[in-house]
């Protein structure tokens, strides 16, 4: 029997997990078509469904990832992608609206903010803190904890895949480095007194940086 090269294995997994989403997601919409619009479940089933669009976009994101080595680029408003973290984390926005795009895949950059506050949250974080900044053509998002910390010597290699300080499967800190670069981006991290810092940085689109 021949194993599944590693360079084909997102490949393999893409394909195979597409056919039980597809029919999940049909389950879900027809159960939505029998829970009446009043009825209190009906949010739930809602919500249901977006979780279910978000994963078939992530999955189309890292297939188109491992297959060219690039993502399929769109115009994402900075603005948008901070709301989304602090509807889903209960994050604390202290920056105001900083009215640029990037170019990009909108699920990516979604998840890798999920993943910098579902890491802070592991951390033991009762606070979280966002805020983003535009210099000249390059937008920086701050994501900023009261969690443990990283060590100085871990930090070295928070980023590294399969590597974790805690336990975890090492893959959440990764995935957001492989994103940012995908997008021409880069992620930095720094220890503060009590908690972590975490900036992503990504090019503004031409025509924000052009027009600014």
């Amino acid at each position: 029997m021949t194993a599944v090269a590693g360079r084909d294995l997102p490949g393999v997994i893409g394909h195979e997990l597409r056919n039980p989403l597809a029919s999940a997601v049909t389950t879900i919409s027809l159960l939505g078509e029998l829970v009446d619009a009043e009825d209190p479940r009906r949010s739930m089933v809602d919500q249901a469904l977006v979780d279910l669009d978000r994963m078939t976009d992530l999955i189309d994101g890292w297939l188109s990832l491992s297959r060219t080595g690039s993502v399929e680029r769109a115009p994402v408003a900075i603005d948008a992608l901070l709301l989304h973290a602090r509807h889903r984390h209960g994050a604390v926005l202290v920056s105001d609206r900083v009215g640029v795009t990037v170019e990009g895949d909108r699920a990516l950059l979604e998840r890798a903010l999920d993943n910098l506050l579902d890491n802070a949250r592991q951390a033991g974080a009762t606070r979280l803190r966002i805020a983003a900044q535009v210099l000249e053509d390059e937008v920086s998002i701050h994501v900023e904890d009261n969690g443990s910390g990283i060590t100085e010597a871990h930090l070295a290699r928070i980023f590294e895949a399969g590597w974790s300080g805690s336990g975890g499967n090492g893959l959440g800190l990764h995935a957001v480095a492989a994103t940012m670069h995908a997008h021409h981006g880069r992620v930095h991290c720094v220890r503060l007194a009590h908690g972590t810092r975490f900036t992503l940085r990504l090019p503004v689109a031409h025509s924000h940086a052009a027009s600014a």
